[in-house]
């Protein structure tokens, strides 16, 4: 069920970068050039992974705390 869930998460974002990338792209601003425009995407791509994979390595070390620190009591 959760997996189900990620995926459909993940697909909902997907579209919805897309979309919005799409717009961002397709409006015409007459004074920003494209090289800006791309510019502009990328970097707001970038910050987007490494918010995920922080993300993604903090649960991570969540989960491997868990495993060794299984006996200790509180």
């Amino acid at each position: 069920m959760q997996r189900i869930g990620v995926f459909l998460m993940c697909a909902g974002l997907i579209v919805a970068a897309g979309y919005g990338a799409y717009r961002f792209f397709a409006f015409d601003f007459q004074s920003v050039h494209l090289a800006l425009k791309i510019a502009i995407f990328a970097a707001g791509s970038g910050l987007l992974l490494i918010l995920i994979s922080l993300i993604r390595e903090r649960m991570k070390t969540s989960r491997e705390d868990r495993e060794r620190f299984k006996g200790v009591d509180q």
